[in-house]
């Protein structure tokens, strides 16, 4: 059964996310597009070649639009509550972007809006689902233990970017850099530790705020049990860069794609072992291996064939699983502590992990 999809605006990412559903059109389908003026639904539309789709004025017309059965939900991240809730109270399955919410209470709403309704809620971590992930897992084992690991994601933000995007408004997205790619170094550390939460948490000092208060560079520390640790870079005022790096025991494993891979359908990651020096220590004699995933589907379409394959399972007659909107909410209260941490002089803040 193909799942009918309706799409809540017209953000950017909305964009890739269209032309992903496009790619697997034996699994999703685009029925509905709303924006706050049909006109722009339908501009999205054509832009996106939905051919399937109808445009509407506003979001409840999304979710009230006969056949839809999921919905995709860009919008900024201080109304994702109020669309959650929405949505599931119709029985609507989730795909909500990250980040998933601005506060701890949020994060409870929304999960517990999707539990209550058992319908399947996912957040838009696309890298967690390209087949190279699964081939890291495997090779997690080869270096592991893991003691530490290594994350940044940013980019360079033009001024405009900087002044008007809805990514530095403390009223649509206050998370900041934080919230928007702070959000996949973090998951990718909670990623590596099993999604073990952390015990304390401190930002670095020197973190960069705008007027509104919205940080824009910011970097923590994350420690866990057993004496592991982690660091993480977000920014939008520096060079782009997107790296993971993870230290184990007996080797590592490094990337600089893990965001978004270099090539649409191919993805590769080092894995590095026997290190050290050799020769009285004239060389080094750290072996490295490249793998490399070859994919079918982009990481985005990915995504959306293991949403329906969960939905599948929801409507067979089984609950909807807890391993996402688990997660999610573990990667937004760890950012959340890591902001109180910066707004208290980077203090070390003990993580209250609720389940």
């Amino acid at each position: 059964m193909v799942l009918k999809v309706g799409i809540l605006g017209g953000a950017n990412i909305a964009n890739k996310i269209s032309r992903a559903i496009n790619s697997i059109p034996d699994v999703a389908q685009v029925i509905v597009v709303g924006s706050r003026e049909a006109s722009k639904a339908a501009a999205f539309i054509e832009r996106n070649k939905l051919v399937h789709a109808t445009p509407v004025a506003g979001y409840d017309a999304v979710l009230d639009f006969p056949g839809v059965e999921a919905v995709y939900i860009p919008l900024p991240t201080a109304l994702h509550v109020e669309w959650v809730q929405k949505a599931a109270s119709r029985g609507l399955h989730i795909v909500l972007e990250k980040p998933i919410a601005i506060e701890d209470e949020h994060v409870d709403a929304i999960v517990k809006a999707a539990a209550d309704a058992n319908v399947v809620l996912f957040d838009g971590t696309m890298w967690m689902h390209h087949p190279r992930t699964a081939a890291m897992e495997a090779a997690l084992q080869e270096i592991g233990p893991v003691w530490d690991v290594d994350s940044a994601f940013t980019f360079k933000g033009s001024a405009d970017f900087l002044e008007n995007n809805v990514r530095v408004k403390a009223d649509g997205d206050p998370l900041g850099a934080l919230g928007d790619v702070g959000w996949y170094c973090v998951r990718a550390i909670l990623w590596a530790y099993d999604f073990t939460p952390p015990t304390h948490v401190a930002a670095h000092h020197g973190a960069l705020f705008n007027e509104a208060g919205v940080p824009l560079n910011i970097a923590a520390t994350l420690l866990f049990p057993g004496g592991r640790k982690a660091r993480f870079l977000a920014a939008f005022d520096t060079v782009f860069t997107s790296k993971l790096e993870v230290y184990g025991d007996r080797g590592s494993l490094r990337l600089r794609d893990f965001v978004i891979p270099t090539a649409e359908h191919e993805a590769s990651f080092v894995v590095a072992t026997a290190n050290g020096l050799a020769d009285g220590d004239t060389r080094i004699a750290t072996v490295e291996e490249t793998r490399t995933v070859r994919n079918a589907v982009t990481q985005e379409a990915a995504l959306w064939q293991r949403f329906a394959r969960e939905i599948e399972a929801v409507r067979a007659g089984g609950r909807a699983p807890e391993y996402w909107p688990r997660i999610a909410a573990l990667t937004e209260r760890v950012l959340s502590a890591v902001l109180a941490s910066a707004r208290q002089g980077c203090a070390l803040l003990p993580f209250e992990h609720r389940a």
